[in-house]
């Protein structure tokens, strides 16, 4: 699938978490370190058998309340009820006041832009697009640490806007979240893209605003023929679907 009038696109968004960011080093191997500091030893094997009641835990919130990104309290709520959820099944420890202790240290590390990386796509794509006058911006489910996350990491040089789900009080894939990126970017819906990695958030949600989406797909699982929409693997991909050069990766 090609975009039809490349050059009419003069706005394009990004979701932030698999897009932009991902955990450093990772998930388990930082909820490790925050134990470790606790006085609390534990292998990566068990955490990573957490994890994986953790990520049971998660779909089963977020399917109960849609509305869950957009409020701070409960986008907190979630992500302890996650981690008590994946240190019960890894961490010798019987006191729910110190499962939940460790948690909330979990959380807060995760608060911090040490905890994340930017793909090596990101600053060299950002770059080229930045170059041809782009309006760039963020569309992201997230807490309000996303702001500091992305200037620490020096990406808020890039964009002309960021909105955070828990500071617009709605979440994906909601109408209302993108129109409100549409009016922070003085941007026209049939002129901009939206690029992310859920199919259900990222491009429902924009394309029930008119916007046209970009499914990011990083782990080469799918093809052109098994969406409708446009596919791409790397984010240096938008680069070719706007007919720009390429950038270059370092």
């Amino acid at each position: 699938m090609r975009l039809e009038q490349p050059q009419a696109i003069r706005t394009i968004f990004f979701d932030a978490g698999q897009t932009l960011l991902q955990p450093y080093p990772s998930v388990v191997e930082i909820c490790q370190q925050v134990c470790q500091r606790a006085g609390l030893g534990v292998d990566l094997p068990r955490l990573k058998q957490g994890l994986i009641e953790a990520e049971d835990f998660f779909y089963r919130q977020v399917r109960l309340d849609r509305h869950t990104w957009a409020s701070e309290q409960a986008i907190n709520e979630l992500w302890l009820g996650y981690y008590v959820s994946m240190l019960r099944q890894a961490v010798d420890e019987r006191s729910e006041q110190r499962l939940y202790e460790l948690a909330r240290a979990i959380t807060e590390e995760f608060a911090a832009h040490t905890s994340w990386e930017v793909f090596p796509d990101v600053v060299p794509t950002l770059e080229v697009l930045q170059q041809h006058h782009y309006t760039l911006g963020v569309i992201s489910d997230w807490g309000i640490s996303l702001n500091s996350i992305l200037h620490r990491h020096r990406l808020t040089r890039f964009f002309d806007c960021v909105i955070v789900s828990a500071i617009a009080r709605y979440a994906k894939p909601s109408t209302l979240l993108y129109e409100t990126a549409l009016q922070r970017a003085n941007a026209i819906a049939d002129y901009t893209l939206h690029i992310g990695d859920s199919y259900i958030h990222d491009v429902l949600g924009a394309r029930s605003a008119g916007i046209t989406p970009v499914l990011l797909d990083r782990s080469h699982r799918l093809r052109s023929s098994d969406v409708d929409c446009l596919l791409v693997h790397s984010l240096t991909d938008v680069l070719t679907l706007l007919e720009l050069p390429q950038a270059l990766v370092k």
